[in-house]
Formats: structure tokens, C-alpha cells, sequence
């Protein structure tokens, strides 16, 4: 065979496989990136959420309290540029203990979600502070990052 021809075959194979390795690289990189924005959005839906859980344990006014166990009121409703967005509501669990459970979500320009994270809080509520809001205490159980 003409080693003129075989020079000409190495050299289209090589071509080849440096073409494929780039190609790779390409899709890895495009795949990375959108795993860091897939992540970073659920950072910002976190940041939402806790910022909303914040408000809430600030306090909120009596009336907005749920008096029935099962009721439950939102009570802050929060947004952050991203756009994210961020709520909090109160539900009656009986007795002095409430669940305060806060929902964070990053969407996107045209308002798809991106990412969303729910948080909930166990809280106590014993009596009204001079300013007249319900400041809630932490329940000794914690919060708790809901599935």
C-alpha cells in the first residue's frame, strides 16, 4: 500500500478523535454550567425561604393568627430580586405549639420555577409582646427541610 495513502488515513482518524474530544469537552462544559445555575438557583430559593421564616419570627398582628388546629394563615410574603420569592404561614398544631412553614422559589424571566425549597419551623406562642404582635419562640424540636 502507498504510504502517501496510510499518512492520509492517520491523519483523517486523528482529526476524528481530536474532533470527538472536543465535542466532549463542549458537552461537559454546557452540562457543568447548567448544574451550577441548577444549584445556584436553589441557593437563592433558600435564601427566600429563610428570609421569609426571618419576617415570620419577627412577629406578626393576633389577627392574622389560626385559632382552629389544622387552620392555617400566611402571614409574610417576600420578594427578593433573582426574582425570588419567599412565604411564610402559620398553622395551628394544638394547643400553644404552631408549625411556621416558609416556601422559597427562584423562577425564571418568564416566571417558571427554577428551583423551590420548603422550610418549617415548630414555635410556641405564649402571649402577646407590648407592641402587640405575636413574637413566636422556637419549639425545642427545631426546624426541619420538608421533601
Amino acid at each position: 500500500m502507498n504510504r502517501g495513502g496510510m499518512a492520509l488515513i492517520f491523519a483523517v482518524a486523528v482529526l476524528a478523535a481530536l474532533g470527538t474530544i472536543s465535542l466532549t469537552a463542549f458537552e461537559l462544559a454546557r452540562l457543568e454550567r447548567q448544574a451550577g445555575l441548577g444549584a445556584l438557583a436553589e441557593v437563592q430559593a433558600r435564601g427566600a425561604a429563610e428570609a421569609a421564616l426571618a419576617d415570620a419570627m419577627a412577629g406578626w398582628p393576633k389577627s392574622d393568627t389560626p385559632l382552629a388546629a389544622g387552620q392555617e394563615t400566611v402571614i409574610i410574603a417576600v420578594a427578593l430580586p433573582g426574582p425570588s420569592t419567599g412565604e411564610s404561614a402559620v398553622r395551628a398544631l394544638g394547643g400553644p405549639v404552631f408549625s411556621i412553614r416558609a416556601s422559597g422559589v427562584r423562577s425564571d424571566a418568564a416566571g417558571h420555577p427554577l428551583a423551590s425549597v420548603v422550610l418549617e419551623q415548630l414555635v410556641r406562642l405564649d402571649s402577646l409582646a407590648p407592641d402587640s404582635l405575636i413574637h413566636p419562640r422556637k419549639y425545642p424540636l427545631g426546624w426541619r427541610v420538608l421533601p
